[in-house]
């Protein structure tokens, strides 16, 4: 029994290592296809993808193409944008034309061209902006003007030629005390011209020298003179002298001592009565139309109005829009 069941059992060991054996060589066999189909799976998907990249490498090679192309475009239109730049630039025509020739441009003999002084400004409404506050910056009247023509078409909505209408009301509002503000100017004028000529008189008219140096003065003629009308004019002058010597220096002296002062108080900041005169009707003005920038319309009411040779104003509303 013993030797029996030993042999069964070395068989049925040998039966189990031949199944062993035999079983990789079965997997291999179901290996072998399954292997050969996902290689092929594969390549086609590989072949899908070089597909799609060379598809999106042509796509980028046509959008770098495009933007190439474009990039020359601007590169041009901003050399063009330069040279116009440079063109508009230029201070003068010398300049100008060594800008179009692409040299320099000599200065002795040039000329002007027609092309050049074709489209020159002909009046100030003509002027830009920036260049028109360039020159109210530097104190032009018509340039302070035109801007504030420009501030009530802005406000106002109204064209260039009915701004007018507004700033002729404007110029009745602001020149309502000009009698008042420019009295003492006027009797400066008087007050001068009427010292002048007394001054003169006083020392060679010998009317006024006789009457004057005998009843205001209480002085004599002069030794062995009896009468004023033999003494020359510069004889006369030298007999009045003595006593209106003192006062014409003392006039001169208080004239230079007052312009001194005035002197002093510019460096100061202290507004004399000209400039301080000229704040208080341009802040009346600006308080008296708040619609409008303050600035501008303080710049413009500062400026008084011409006078002819009696000292009467031409006001502004009766020169034209044409007027500069």
């Amino acid at each position: 029994m013993p030797l029996v069941r030993v042999a069964w059992q070395r068989a049925l060991h040998a039966s189990a290592m031949n199944q062993i054996k035999m079983r990789p060589a079965r997997n291999a066999a179901v290996m072998m296809p399954r292997s050969c189909s996902s290689q092929a799976g594969i390549d086609v998907s590989v072949h899908k993808q070089l597909e799609i990249a060379a598809q999106e490498t042509a796509e980028l090679r046509s959008q770098i193409a495009v933007l190439v192309a474009q990039s020359q475009e601007l590169t041009k239109q901003m050399e063009a944008l330069s040279e116009v730049v440079s063109h508009n630039c230029a201070q003068n025509l010398v300049h100008l034309h060594a800008i179009d020739e692409h040299s320099k441009q000599q200065r002795t003999g040039f000329r002007p061209l027609p092309k050049d002084i074709a489209d020159q400004p002909t009046h100030v409404s003509q002027i830009g902006n920036v260049s028109l506050f360039e020159l109210s910056m530097h104190g032009k009247h018509s340039a302070n003007k035109e801007r504030l023509i420009r501030e009530i078409m802005e406000v106002d909505g109204l064209t260039w030629e009915e701004a007018h209408s507004k700033l002729n009301e404007m110029d009745v509002c602001n020149e309502q005390y000009y009698w008042r503000e420019t009295m003492p100017y006027r009797i400066g004028i008087l007050g001068a011209l009427f010292g002048a000529v007394a001054g003169t008189a006083m020392v060679f008219f010998r009317p006024v020298a006789n009457y004057y140096g005998i009843q205001i003065a209480g002085e004599d003629l002069p030794e062995g003179v009896e009468d004023i009308s033999s003494l020359t004019v510069n004889q006369v002058g030298t007999w009045t002298w003595s006593w209106m010597e003192p006062m014409i220096g003392t006039a001169s002296f208080v004239i230079l001592c007052s312009q001194f002062a005035r002197a002093q108080m510019w460096k100061l900041n202290m507004r004399p009565y000209t400039e301080s005169m000229l704040r208080a009707r341009a802040n009346r003005l600006a308080k008296e139309y708040p619609q409008y920038d303050a600035g501008i319309v303080r710049a413009w009411a500062k400026h008084m109005p011409m006078v002819n040779t009696l000292t009467i104003p031409t006001y502004r509303r009766s020169l034209g829009w044409r007027q500069v």
